[in-house]
């Protein structure tokens, strides 16, 4: 006798449940897998763009420093071509576009400089910039607070006032000044209300001394009682045809009261010891990276003394 065994439709259907679910499994990590290979070589390549871009920098940043150091004519300004408004240098480097602008800096009053040798007592020369720009930020009383800030000792000047919070030594970065409790942003930057912040008069990229071919109208105007911005609008805008090489040349220009240049020759400089890189990399217009370095000039090479990405 034969018997016959003949599978139900149920035991098929039992079976067929764990092969879907199989495939299933496969289907889901082969697609987990896919989507992980892709993110890893966008991740690679991601990586690859930011080391090979960062190289192509460093070229480009030793390139800048050296036409800097060999710029020797006794000035920095706008007026000259490898420090002009809208010019670039421009390069080609294994497939990527590097665009390089140059600013000489020392354009504002350098806060690390303000004090003699001392680090307590404020330069004379900076006595009314100092007072001025607390004024036209609404906190003229903080013109000492700032002092016991920064100062080298402990003792509280007049109207000043040591805190926990003094650092007593040179910024580093002009936000330090964010440690205080009544500086903010807005302070610091400017606002609606107060056009033109710390930021606008202050610099910790310089050192005791502001380049009068690179100073903003407002930093010039600050500079003493007897200059306007009028004056001080009037003078920016001669010295881009008649760059200032010395105090005589200086001198030359109209509405700046002779008694005020010799006032201020010890903080006047016609050259700069900082300047600012803005370095853009790009790659087949696909892929861009920017790059923002500071150099100082000393001894007639650079070095790089802040570098942002």
């Amino acid at each position: 006798m034969k018997i016959r065994c003949r599978r139900s439709s149920k035991s098929e259907g039992f079976i067929l449940i764990p092969v879907m679910i199989s495939v299933t499994l496969l289907i889901t990590a082969a697609t987990a897998f896919s989507w992980y290979a892709r993110t890893e070589i966008k991740r690679a390549e991601a990586l690859s763009f930011i080391a090979r871009s960062r190289s192509i920098a460093e070229i480009a940043c030793k390139y800048a420093s050296k036409k800097i150091a060999e710029d020797n004519n006794g000035y920095d300004s706008r007026s000259e071509p490898l420090y002009a408004y809208n010019s670039e240098l421009r390069s080609d480097i294994d497939g990527f576009s590097v665009e390089v602008a140059i600013e000489p800096l020392d354009d504002r009053i350098p806060i690390n400089g303000i004090l003699l040798p001392d680090k307590v007592t404020v330069r004379n020369e900076y006595k009314y910039a100092w007072d001025k720009i607390w004024e036209n930020v609404d906190f003229p009383w903080l013109s000492a607070v700032v002092l016991d800030f920064i100062d080298s000792d402990s003792s509280q000047k007049l109207e000043g006032s040591e805190r926990d919070t003094s650092i007593n030594r040179e910024l580093s970065d002009l936000a330090e000044l964010r440690l205080i409790n009544e500086i903010d942003d807005g302070v610091l930057w400017g606002t609606k209300d107060i056009p033109v912040g710390l930021a606008g008069y202050l610099t910790v990229y310089g050192k005791e001394k502001v380049n009068i071919n690179t100073a903003s109208p407002q930093v010039i105007a600050i500079m003493d009682k007897k200059i306007d911005i009028a004056q001080a609008r009037n003078f920016a805008a001669l010295r881009m045809m008649y760059p200032i090489r010395s105090l005589d040349d200086m001198k030359k220009i109209p509405n700046i009261p002779v008694e005020v240049i010799t006032k201020l020759s010890n903080v006047i400089a016609f050259e700069s010891s900082y300047f600012r890189l803005n370095i853009n990399v790009s790659y087949r217009n696909e892929k861009e990276r920017n790059f923002r370095i500071i150099l100082k000039r000393e001894n007639d090479s650079c070095s790089v003394v802040r570098w942002e990405e």
